[in-house]
């Protein structure tokens, strides 16, 4: 039987700055987080993949949050997109 408070990835970051940021948004909703790789002497690079952890716990609701975080994200890019493009003239 799993523990509860056993640590589960919930998301894979390309960099260690995106897994702390995401660290800290999870952490200001109540969920304790942790990152990995802190160690790795790429830390920050691209081509260093930064993992961020829960505990198994409150993986239902960090992935919950990240999802919803992601569609936003999106949802935003999108709009981006549309308010950069020049009005037509009729």
């Amino acid at each position: 039987m799993s523990d509860p408070h056993d640590l589960v990835c919930v998301y894979t970051a390309n960099n260690a700055a995106k897994a702390e940021l995401l660290r800290a948004l999870l952490e200001g909703e109540g969920i304790r987080a942790a990152t990995g790789d802190t160690q790795n002497p790429f830390a920050g690079l691209d081509i260093s993949p930064s993992e961020v952890f829960v505990e198994r716990a409150n993986e239902a609701a960090a992935r919950a949050f990240i999802a919803e975080a992601e569609q936003h994200r999106q949802d935003d890019e999108l709009e981006d997109e549309f308010s950069e493009e020049e009005p037509t003239e009729s």
